[in-house]
């Protein structure tokens, strides 16, 4: 496996991690039941980022071609 694809690996496990300790956060921020705000932010983007970075190394894949032997 190549040095950018353990990179992306890794953030993948570190925000899979810290995703309990987020929601623990969120669970304990609410303000008459209502979700805070930037602690809702704060996740979206952290999984979005992710997201994006899984969704454009799945990009580069598609657009390869491997040829084997004939």
């Amino acid at each position: 496996m190549i040095a950018r694809d353990r990179d992306l690996l890794a953030r993948l496990m570190t925000v899979n991690t810290q995703l309990g300790q987020l929601t623990v956060r969120l669970l304990d921020g609410q303000d008459g039941g209502e979700l805070p705000a930037s602690g809702c932010r704060e996740l979206g983007e952290a999984l979005a980022a992710l997201g994006q970075e899984m969704q454009d190394r799945a990009d580069v894949f598609e657009g390869c071609v491997i040829e084997g032997p004939s």
